[in-house]
């Protein structure tokens, strides 16, 4: 059996992340796909109106709706609802790293070079315990070896004195 190389791939119903225009950052469905390169596309949920875009401006998501080739709004609205896409889209790591980005984007010089230093001093903190906890694990595999080698030389001695 062949692997799938594509786990997304520019299907009817398809959820996309608009990355480039007027709508950039808003998520919509692929409704039809008119050519190679571009998409019909409709986002009744998130005010992007019914239109041709690119999919070089777009990125595609793990969601697919349940939808027919050219579906009117009111039943994509319906199918967007049940699946509750924005929900879903909103929990994954995906928008909360566009939250993140944007909370950075606002930062000033100060604020990074605060967030920096605390970054700092919480890696200092963990690779001071991760080395200890090493340190812990190395000792008891050196008392469990030389356990072993004592194991290992008694037997040897207790036959010598029965000769």
């Amino acid at each position: 059996m062949a692997k799938k190389v594509f786990r997304k791939l520019i299907q009817i119903g398809r959820v996309v992340f608009i990355n480039n225009g007027r709508y950039k950052g808003r998520l919509a469905a692929i409704v039809d796909i008119i050519d190679g390169s571009r998409g019909l596309i409709d986002g009744p949920c998130t005010r992007v109106p019914r239109q041709a875009l690119r999919f070089a401006d777009m990125y595609l998501t793990n969601y697919v709706l349940k939808i027919n080739r050219g579906q009117r709004e009111k039943l994509l609205r319906q199918a967007w609802n049940e699946a509750e896409i924005s929900k879903q889209f909103a929990k994954s790591r995906w928008s909360q790293n566009l939250k993140k980005g944007k909370l950075r984007d606002q930062m000033t010089d100060y604020c990074k070079y605060k967030v920096g230093r605390a970054k700092q001093t919480r890696n200092k903190i963990v690779r001071n315990l991760f080395n200890q906890m090493k340190n812990r694990s190395l000792k008891t595999q050196r008392k469990a070896i030389a356990k072993k080698r004592q194991a290992i030389k008694k037997p040897k001695q207790k036959v010598a004195e029965k000769k």
